[in-house]
């Protein structure tokens, strides 16, 4: 006798919502739409569906270290209460957390963190431990940590949420000749300060270099398994040492031959792929990291994305980005944050130095991810294995939204998290202005243009600032973009030196002359 065969609606419905529950949206509007009943009715009354739809809408997930004995209503209510706090500039609650120290030169804004370098040795300038400090507020007064490298640290990156880990780069002269020294990178548990754990061998040696080079500007990603690092010796002729490198930070091993680069920016789009600004020729350029099965000895600038025509007299001096979160393959690590931002959504935010003989400026434009990988789909059908170069009006329109940079404050570029950006005028210590908060999210703009033109708000205005072309004085042409953005702009004014942003908060920066003095947490949640 044949067994009787089973359809999905003859499941029970709570058994039919456990499989429609982590179906890509695509399919479950198609199932919502496909005429039957029993399914529209299980989807528009499951909570569980609507609070995963809303967290998607957010372009953020639910923290599964951040516990919480509420029910899926309550919870979608915690989300809705936090976007309305971020759009209406109307923080949760304010704290200040003082530094008792002269801060180095090092810092970062990673996951729920600051962290700063410590008072620097007077004898070389430079710090040997990174002080940190939770900036979300807890049942604890914040409280300074610290974690010693034990040696001259020159810069650092950290993955904190995927894998605990803070990579220190240092600069130690050789014992037995000063004039010559090594660079390398210590990498260890944030939490602990140990040696990391999931490492061969917790010391990555870069290479011995003559003193008389001076120290290297230094840019250091990481994402899953691997370290992105380049160095460039600004003060040094040659250019034989200015490369990015990219290791296997668990085995030690190097996955690339070193590439050529003229500033030290890069970042990640995917946990494959890797942009480089490149000021030299005013360009973009791709880079795919090889499999362990590649040859590493394959050219690996497969793509290179050019910038606006610029006036024959300009040039591109300096050519930074930034990203956060770095794309992660997933959560290792408690965070204090109720929801983190997803980093397939998260923009990317690039800072140009742009000038002539006679004149030089700032200018900033953000990249949105998911349009531009989009584009690098079209060029992977279209490359043939050569390297594609792509103009400016193929990719920059749909993809970037070029920004005035001309008032704004720009001591740090750690400005974004996932689809928001927070920025400042540079005079606000002397005149305070208030702080405004970019939110790129196209859902937000839709909801914003249904509310209306501008909301005026007890704590912010909030407004719709439409795609449009802007007229940025070293380019040829006004530089036109199709992405539209919501501003909201804080009725308070603030005489930070700088601002900054991660999951939940936005962090005001004061300084006295060389250090930061105190930071000012507003936490929307």
């Amino acid at each position: 006798m044949a067994a009787a065969r089973l359809e999905l609606l003859d499941l029970p419905p709570e058994l039919i919502l456990a499989c429609l529950l982590y179906l890509p949206f695509r399919d479950l509007n198609s199932c919502l739409h496909c005429g039957n009943r029993l399914l529209h009715r299980i989807i528009t009354n499951s909570m569980a569906l609507r609070y995963r739809r809303e967290q998607e809408l957010a372009g953020v997930e639910e923290n599964p270290f951040c516990p919480s004995n509420s029910g899926t209503s309550d919870r979608l209510a915690d989300l809705r209460t936090r976007e309305a706090n971020w759009l209406g500039f109307s923080p949760r609650s304010t704290h200040t957390i003082p530094l008792d120290f002269q801060s180095g030169g090092v810092y970062d804004l990673a996951s729920d963190i600051y962290l700063v370098g410590n008072t620097a040795d007077p004898t070389t300038g430079l710090c040997t431990s990174i002080k940190y400090v939770y900036t979300s507020p807890g049942s604890d007064v914040p409280e300074w940590r610290e974690i010693s490298a034990g040696k001259s640290i020159i810069d650092f990156g950290t993955a904190l949420e995927e894998h605990d880990l803070i990579a220190i780069l240092t600069y130690t002269p050789h014992d037995s000749n000063p004039q010559m020294v090594s660079i390398d990178v210590l990498l260890f548990h944030l939490s602990t300060g140990a040696p990391h754990s999931l490492t061969n061998n917790p010391t990555i040696h870069i290479h011995d270099v003559e003193r008389h080079r001076g120290r290297p500007g230094i840019s250091i990603e990481i994402s899953g398994d691997v370290l992105a690092l380049s160095l460039l010796y600004w003060e040094h002729p040659e250019r034989d040492l200015d490369v990015l490198r990219l290791f296997d930070w668990k085995s030690g091993t190097s996955k690339i031959i070193p590439l050529s680069v003229y500033n030290t920016g890069l970042v990640f789009i995917t946990e494959h792929i890797i942009a480089v600004p490149n000021c030299l020729e005013a360009k973009l350029d791709i880079v795919i990291i090889p499999s362990a099965k590649d040859d590493t000895t394959a050219p690996q600038f497969v793509y290179s994305f050019l910038l606006p025509s610029m006036k024959p007299e300009m040039a591109v001096h300096s050519f930074q980005c930034r990203s956060a979160p770095n794309p992660r393959a997933g959560l290792n690590r408690f965070t204090r944050a109720r929801f983190l931002h997803r980093p397939q959504d998260a923009i990317l935010l690039f800072i140009l130095h742009i000038g002539s003989e006679d004149i030089a400026t700032n200018h900033m434009f953000v990249l949105n991810r998911p349009s531009f990988l989009r584009i690098l789909d079209v060029c992977a059908n279209h490359a043939n294995g050569g390297h594609l170069i792509v103009p400016w009006s193929a990719w920059g329109p749909v993809c970037t939204r070029w920004l005035d940079a001309t008032s704004l404050s720009m001591r740090y570029i750690t400005t974004t998290v996932g689809q928001r950006m927070v920025t400042i005028a540079h005079a606000a210590p002397d005149q305070p202005a208030p702080i405004c908060v970019l939110n790129f999210n196209a859902k937000d703009v839709e909801a914003q243009r249904a509310r209306g033109d501008e909301l005026d708000g007890p704590d912010a205005t909030v407004c719709v600032v439409e795609a449009g072309a802007l007229e940025l004085g070293p380019f040829e042409d006004p530089i036109v973009s199709l992405i539209p953005f919501v501003e909201t702009r804080s009725r308070e004014l603030f005489d930070y030196d700088a601002v900054l942003i991660n999951d939940e908060n936005i962090v005001g920066a004061k300084f006295t002359p060389g250090h930061v003095e105190s930071l000012h947490v507003h936490h929307f949640g």
